[in-house]
């Protein structure tokens, strides 16, 4: 009997790992040059099986390209038809199908899943204590269920680097389009609210002036890093292109919130890229210091309304520091329970003044006000695992760059499946391509994080999509880097102290984390 066994996540040397019956041997140099290509052409082969036939995967991309594109908005009749909804229906029951004919759990559970269903519990909980209980129950039903079912098809699906850029870039993509669209209303002048602020010309999350420029600089924190560091021109001219569309569109916002995030997001962005390309850090300040004549004074104006209020004529800056005042009220008064999910706009208690926007435009008031103390404690660990995984992904790469790992032994053929690895994480070694692309998964969803963390100071944004993705992937680039980790450790660990002819030469390592 003969295994093959080969890394279906990184390319492999001439040399190859062959196990025949109870004894193994190194295929490297004096293999026939034969071996070597089947074993490719097989390895090829598999990795592309698996992912065809993943179809929870394919419904999963399918599902967020609907989210983020919004189809329904334009097209009569599409909304009718709820396809974002039967394509989570069908993602979800092709994951229970993969998952346990392959004898696992229906879902994968790890912290942040549990995190993202104990925050909906929160909200369930609250929900006699609302103010409108119907209206509480509306937010669960039809908007967190279903980012809990897709948060944890996320989980159970983002395994491997490719994936992560691909999720990344139908965002991206998503993102650029609506970008666009936003500058062609500007230009055209259609589509404007208070007077010149362009809002999306799609609808959901994307639809308000301050929660669009939040999205775009959310996204546009990963295209920057795909603009400086992807390895291929093409990817990285259009990346450029996508980049320069999504900051206009924030300008066209005249967002402040959008235009203090961007600044916060910039840094982070600049602070891992001057160590690479210090020039291109400082080309990139003086085209900014070129560039700022050519904005709107209007749009300078609305900036300067953050420390001068004289400068804000439509009122929005006083609006919100009452509303931001409410807030704190209706939390001093139910802080346990708050007034239930999504019912801060329709809380009426004596002394309540009305406003045009009835939010509390911040996500933390949000939160502390509808769903009280717990849901704060639930919505604050889902932000600080979201920063933990971004660094801990860096962490994991950074220890593979500053020690030397040994070479894999011919004898310990378990290495891509070490005891105490979940069956539904591939601890496969990575390949420089592989690492290069966690690496900037994880400072892309960083910078993402700063920039969205920002925004939120001035956003209602608790209940919207945004967060949950990010969250996400980074949560995916740092278990697929530990994985990894773990895999090479525990080959490392088991080894065989002495048996130096099993031990590859250096043509015939396989290249990994």
């Amino acid at each position: 009997m003969e295994r093959l066994t080969f890394n279906p996540g990184s390319s492999c040397s001439t040399g190859a790992l062959v196990a025949v019956g109870r004894h193994t041997r190194v295929a490297g140099a004096s293999a026939p040059r034969e071996l070597g290509t089947r074993l490719a052409g097989v390895k090829r082969r598999v990795a592309a099986a698996r992912e065809r036939y993943d179809w929870d995967y394919v419904w999963m991309l399918t599902f967020t390209a609907l989210l983020f594109f919004r189809p329904q908005d334009h097209i009569p009749g599409l909304a009718m038809l709820h396809l974002a909804e039967l394509t989570a229906i069908a993602g979800l029951a092709a994951m229970a199908v993969r998952r346990l004919g392959a004898g696992l759990t229906i879902a994968k559970v790890n912290t942040e899943v549990i995190g993202v269903i104990a925050l909906g519990a929160v909200i369930v909980l609250t929900i006699p204590f609302s103010v409108w209980p119907g209206g509480s129950t509306r937010v669960f039903s039809d908007i967190y269920v279903k980012i809990i079912l897709i948060f944890a098809l996320m989980m159970s699906t983002l395994n491997s680097p490719k994936r992560l850029r691909q999720m990344t870039w139908i965002m991206i993509v998503a993102s650029g389009y609506i970008a666009a669209r936003a500058v062609l209303d500007y230009v055209r002048g259609v589509n404007l609210v208070e007077g010149d602020r362009v809002r999306g010309a799609v609808g959901g999350m994307f639809e308000n002036p301050n929660d669009l420029a939040l999205n775009l600089v959310t996204f546009l924190a990963p295209t920057l890093f795909i603009m400086i560091e992807e390895r291929r021109a093409l990817r990285r001219l259009f990346a450029c292109g996508i980049a320069a569309v999504m900051f206009a569109a924030v300008v066209c916002t005249k967002s402040r919130s959008g235009f203090l995030g961007v600044i916060a997001m910039g840094l982070v962005v600049a602070y891992y890229t001057v160590r690479l390309k210090p020039g291109l850090v400082i080309a990139a300040i003086l085209a900014s210091l070129m560039a700022l004549p050519a904005m709107p004074q209007s749009f300078w104006a609305r900036m300067d309304s953050i420390i001068n209020a004289q400068e804000d004529p439509t009122g929005s800056r006083e609006a919100r520091i009452r509303l931001f005042n409410q807030g704190l009220q209706v939390f001093a008064d139910n802080p346990l329970t708050g007034i239930g999910a999504g019912q801060f706009q329709n809380y009426n208690a004596p002394g309540v003044t009305l406003e045009k926007w009835r939010v509390t435009h911040n996500v933390w008031l949000q939160v502390a006000s509808e769903l009280g103390i717990f849901g704060v404690f639930m919505f604050g660990f889902l932000v600080v695992r979201a920063y933990s995984a971004c660094f801990a992904a860096l962490g994991a790469i950074r220890e593979r760059r500053k020690r030397r790992m040994p070479p894999i032994s011919t004898a310990n053929v378990a290495i891509y499946r070490p005891r105490g690895t979940p069956k539904d994480v591939l601890p496969i070694t990575l390949g420089d391509e592989e690492r290069h692309t966690l690496d900037m998964n994880a400072k892309g969803m960083l910078a993402g994080m700063v920039g969205w963390t920002i925004c939120s100071f001035f956003a209602s944004v608790a209940f919207n999509w945004t967060f949950y993705y990010v969250l996400a992937l980074a949560v995916a680039g740092r278990e697929i880097a530990q994985a990894s980790i773990a895999a090479r450790s525990e080959a490392a660990s088991t080894a065989p102290a002495t048996a130096p002819s099993l031990v590859p030469t250096a043509s015939a390592r396989v290249a990994g984390l």
